[in-house]
């Protein structure tokens, strides 16, 4: 698994989560924002190094 394809599927998983919180009542709902942000970081530093 590449550093993309581990960011892309956090991105995915991030936007799930409030949505599937969100129906089940849960608190899991906030950790989604949480994990978009640490996949926008890692696709950011990611192009910022150039590899």
């Amino acid at each position: 698994m590449t550093v993309r394809t581990l960011a892309i599927a956090l991105l995915i998983l991030g936007a799930l989560l409030p949505i599937l919180g969100w129906w089940a009542s849960s608190p899991v709902g906030f950790v989604g924002p949480a994990l978009l942000l640490l996949g926008t970081l890692l696709l950011w530093t990611r192009r910022r190094h150039g590899r």
